[in-house]
């Protein structure tokens, strides 16, 4: 099973080693990574929510990224279960041709062209929200801000309520749509139906060319996942 996002620690900054732009080299963020003294527990996440190592894995294979892993960081800093878990399930699971970033919330994302200061900023334009539970539920939001070329979807769920203790929970799992033209109803059912992981999220290594770029948010924490077409080349 994947490590949930809503797993990670909130008194590390890891979005940082995740977002190779904080550093001149994947390697420093290696570094950093090492340092925090949570490379054993984050080596997966920062493989796989990281465009640098994605393209290394897609273009060598994980043994030959774990060898160069283990040129910068001692091999000895993570366990040898989590190395075999590693490189069985990325052996078993070949990684997507498009690009998986984490960032910051308050971090500026550019999508279509178009730059949103962080979550929040992605919020304000979104046009249609579509909500799961029984069956999904679909309308127009009320107020946004509309943009002239991009617009903004967001299809969510509820967190799961168990007892009474859970009905003022208000929390949502958020997955955020992009089109460079008006989103329908019928775009946001089309989406709705695609490969889902835990805890509702669209981001992963299955999905669709022409659904692609998709935010993800765990709807908790500082940190979301964005997915969007293959445009960088490999940088070492």
């Amino acid at each position: 099973m994947k490590p949930q996002l809503n797993s990670m620690p909130s008194l590390v900054c890891i979005s940082n080693y995740f977002e190779t732009s904080y550093f001149s080299t994947w390697q420093e963020a290696l570094k950093a990574l090492y340092q925090s003294d949570r490379i054993g527990a984050e080596l997966d996440r920062f493989i796989q929510y990281n465009i640098v190592m994605r393209d290394i894995l897609r273009q060598k294979g994980i043994e030959a990224l774990l060898d160069e892993i283990f040129t910068i960081v001692p091999k000895n800093s993570i366990s040898p279960l989590t190395i075999r878990y590693i490189t069985k399930y990325w052996t078993e699971n070949p990684i997507a041709d498009y690009d998986i970033q984490m960032y910051h919330i308050d971090d500026d994302i550019t999508i279509l062209g178009h730059t949103f200061h962080g979550l929040n900023g992605v919020r304000q334009h979104c046009e249609m929200l579509a909500s799961q539970g029984s069956h999904l539920l679909c309308f127009p939001t009320k107020e946004h801000i509309p943009l002239e070329n991009i617009h903004v979807g967001i299809i969510d769920k509820s967190y799961p309520k168990f007892d009474s203790y859970d009905y003022s929970d208000t929390r949502c799992y958020e997955n955020y749509i992009f089109a460079p033209k008006p989103i329908t109803k019928e775009q946001m059912q089309q989406y709705a139906n695609i490969k889902l992981e835990s805890n509702y999220c669209m981001v992963h290594e299955h999905i669709p060319a022409e659904y692609l770029p998709i935010l993800y948010y765990v709807g908790e924490g500082p940190y979301m996942v964005l997915a969007t077409p293959k445009l960088s080349k490999l940088t070492q």
